[in-house]
């Protein structure tokens, strides 16, 4: 993958991006709605909107996490801090226009012939969380391109050595929940979550225009608008006396507010006493409660919907990562 200035021009990769899937590349060839006689296509198909499409999941590493925020929560964040611990901080912005940053995506094997450069993408859904083993977070992330160019050759020379090798695990997290903004983080919930799953969905506005030559090549997409976004997160929950106050909270007759807080710190240190980390600040409130099972026990799983809190948090979602990736 490599990061674009320019949404229509792509660039060559600049690092492995480590997770599996494939790309998909939809044309939309299409029949000619007609009738000649024939019980069988007679006359060529036309191309409409190209759809250019991936899915990628695997293990989640600490600097990874810059790109699947920047190119799903929030574009134009940089790294800060002169050591080699660099602090990535992205707070999704509700109120004013939000712009995703775009990366190129090379796909390719030794048959370079066959190679594919997807461009000007950002995602669509971010998924990540963990189970009961406490073993490391699963992500997926959904991207969209504007266009694709093949065939080809993947860039040469670079190895998924250089990425951390650090992972994100279950057991080295932590959930907090208060009833104030200015509370949050400071009230854990202690030996009650089994699991977490959290969803950012973004809705995007697929810009195609009429203007002859088109930069990002024919049939593809100008850009992207981001239209609204949806923020869930389901965590699975022992039954115990916080868990059932959280559940009395949803069940409450008006929908209360809750400031959650999920930290996560590894063993791993960047240097000195800097660990690598992953702390997630959001404004929700409860929306579903279903029911689960864990170990022959019942558990309870509450979802949470993200809300935008104007004077409080100023945002309703925040993601800092603590890794040793200085740049995008």
């Amino acid at each position: 993958m490599g990061k674009q200035s320019a949404i229509g021009t792509p660039v060559a990769a600049t690092r492995i991006f480590p997770y599996r899937g494939n790309l998909l590349i939809n044309l939309n060839w299409t029949d000619p709605d007609v009738d000649v006689g024939s019980i069988d296509p007679v006359l060529p198909p036309f191309r409409k909107g190209s759809e250019v499409t991936e899915s990628l999941t695997g293990p989640l590493q600490y600097n990874d996490i810059p790109t699947i925020l920047g190119a799903g929560l929030r574009g134009g964040v940089s790294a800060t801090g002169g050591g080699a611990a660099k602090t990535w901080a992205f707070a999704s912005l509700s109120t004013t226009a939000t712009t995703l940053d775009s990366f190129t995506d090379e796909w390719g094997d030794d048959v370079t012939a066959d190679g594919a450069q997807a461009f000007g993408g950002s995602v669509e859904r971010i998924q990540w969380g963990f189970g009961a083993d406490m073993g490391e977070w699963q992500a997926t992330s959904d991207w969209r391109f504007v266009n694709v160019n093949r065939p080809v050759a993947p860039t040469g020379g670079l190895s998924a050595s250089s990425n951390s090798g650090v992972y994100v695990f279950g057991t080295d997290t932590s959930f907090w929940i208060n009833d104030t903004a200015g509370a949050i983080g400071t009230t854990q919930i202690v030996d009650a979550v089994h699991g977490m799953q959290q969803t950012i969905t973004n809705t995007f506005d697929q810009k195609r225009y009429a203007n002859g030559s088109n930069a990002v090549g024919r049939f593809g997409i100008t850009g992207f608008g981001l239209s609204s976004r949806a923020i869930n997160t389901e965590i699975t929950f022992a039954k115990t006396t916080e868990s059932i106050a959280e559940v009395a909270n949803w069940f409450n007759a008006n929908s209360v507010d809750r400031f959650m807080e999920i930290r996560n710190i590894s063993p791993t240190i960047i240097t000195g006493s800097t660990p690598y980390s992953f702390n997630i600040k959001l404004a929700g409130r409860w929306y579903t409660r279903t029911d689960g099972e864990e170990g022959g026990n019942t558990t309870i799983v509450l979802g949470c919907n993200s809300f935008y809190d104007a004077t409080g948090l100023t945002y309703a979602y925040r993601g800092e990562v603590v890794n040793t990736r200085s740049a995008m």
